[in-house]
């Protein structure tokens, strides 16, 4: 059967073989991608890349007037990190709060953090406003000490997070968080940040490839960008059965823009690098189980621990986690690598060790993906040399809230418009780019080794270390 893409054109029958790139992917069932671009065409705005960042910015292009808007997907429609994300809405900034702090300052680490918390704002207003069918609810975040050696760098993030005014933090001592998850004593103290949401990424994007659409976005999938170069009044940019030449260019490829070509897209090369991350999910737990851990509110898990333990529990009654311990940023820019098995039974251990009362779980799915790193920590939203060109990168696993209101603030720039959202200090400032290779590969080596040498110090002595007695933890 044929169906009517959003472009006016005949859709292709079935979809590539993306199952397997993660849980979301394989658990949406049947998709009907728009049909290729196979002729030459004019547009005012084209947009290059099919995930929330790419179809936030072409919505908010065509709801402002910008003329005719054209979105180019390499895959399908969430086949990148809006298909394989954790799903959490939250205003978190960069890569960690932290260092924002320590390397901008206090002035831009609270502006930042505004920022974040407008876009989480933003996302859940949008989902109900336009009925998004995104599975989104507001459960919000626990930042948990799993070892009294860490309670100290809980309580300090915890004072960091009130002086930049977050709204109803609550701090929990040992005995409060217990009774909260069933008695379990692996909890010994936690941050409770209500300003999170869940939801699905798949859904909500592909959600929001029809709310693009219904505004007249023309959007046409497996449609690589092969060649981008700048010519006279505009931009050209070349695909396998076709080509776009418009006035001006949207950049949000994400942790994919080292790969895109010509003289443009060697520009973009070295301004951000692909961090690779793994996902899981649990079989379905039963309601006794659910009760039997006590994780009745439903909200995300975060743990003190760098590069492990991010944890919420889905929709359907499973336990979703990520990690970043068996990633890292990738060697030669490569996009698929091999998801580590071995990565997903630590990790899995990881959280019977949390819980052991679900020793007996198993894991149903696992997948690895891509965020976007950037050399200066933040992400980007800049005009490229001149006004031509917009790009959008580098949200290092938090950008989903962001990458909505990223769109906002892009209508804004192609309309030259001054807004609160442009003052924002992160648009139109001159990226970093990484250095060249062999370099940029050592200099990321070396900071992924150190981090993990710093896991395992901090995991020596705790129910994560393999070398300790089980049971100290077992809950009562």
């Amino acid at each position: 059967m044929r169906s009517m893409g959003a472009s006016g054109e005949a859709a292709v029958a079935g979809s590539p073989p993306h199952a397997g790139k993660s849980f979301w992917l394989q658990d949406y069932g049947a998709y009907q991608p728009n049909a290729d671009l196979a002729r030459d065409l004019y547009c005012d705005v084209l947009v290059i890349g099919g995930g929330i960042a790419g179809l936030s910015a072409a919505w908010h292009a065509a709801k402002s007037s910008s003329g005719r808007v054209v979105l180019i997907e390499s895959e399908v429609i969430g086949f990148g990190a809006s298909g394989r994300a954790a799903g959490w809405i939250m205003p978190q900034f960069g890569m960690d709060q932290v260092a924002i702090r320590k390397t901008y300052g206090d002035e831009r680490a609270k502006a930042a953090f505004a920022y974040c918390l407008r876009a989480m704002n933003y996302t859940r207003e949008t989902i109900a406003a336009q009925g998004l069918d995104s599975d989104y609810r507001h459960p919000g975040l626990m930042r948990v000490a799993f070892d009294d050696r860490w309670i100290g760098e809980l309580e300090a993030l915890h004072a960091m997070l009130e002086d930049f005014g977050v709204p109803d933090l609550r701090w929990l001592e040992g005995a409060e968080v217990q009774a909260a998850f069933a008695g379990n004593r692996n909890f010994r103290a936690a941050s409770l940040d209500p300003n999170l949401g869940l939801l699905n990424p798949l859904k909500h994007v592909r959600s929001l490839k029809k709310l693009a659409a219904s505004a007249g976005v023309e959007i046409f999938e497996n449609t690589p960008a092969l060649h981008l170069e700048r010519r006279t009044g505009g931009v050209h940019v070349a695909t396998p059965r076709g080509s776009v030449r418009a006035s001006k260019l949207v950049v949000a490829t994400n942790a994919f823009t080292h790969l895109l070509e010509g003289p443009l897209g060697r520009e973009m090369r070295h301004l951000q690098s692909p961090v690779f991350a793994r996902g899981a999910v649990t079989e379905r737990l039963s309601p006794q189980q659910w009760s039997e851990i006590g994780w009745e509110r439903g909200n995300a898990i975060e743990s003190t621990l760098d590069l492990f333990h991010y944890m919420a529990p889905t929709r359907d009654g499973r336990i979703q986690f990520y990690w970043i311990y068996h990633g890292g940023h990738s060697r030669f820019g490569e996009m698929e690598p091999a998801a580590s098995a071995e990565g997903a039974a630590a990790s899995l251990d990881h959280l019977k060790r949390i819980f052991p009362r679900l020793r007996g779980v198993r894991l149903a799915h696992h997948w690895g993906g891509h965020m976007s790193g950037t050399c200066d920590l933040v992400p980007h939203l800049t005009t490229l040399g001149d006004d031509r060109v917009i790009y959008i990168g580098g949200c290092w696993g938090h950008g989903l809230a962001m990458s909505l209101l990223h769109g906002q603030t892009v209508a804004d720039m192609l309309n030259d418009t001054r807004s609160e959202l442009t003052d924002f200090w992160i648009v139109n400032r001159k990226p970093k780019p990484w250095p060249v290779r062999p370099f940029d590969h050592l200099g990321k080596g070396f900071h992924w080794h150190r981090l993990k040498r710093k896991a395992l110090r901090r995991m020596a002595g705790s129910i994560f270390d393999d070398a300790r007695p089980r049971g100290r933890g077992e809950q009562g």
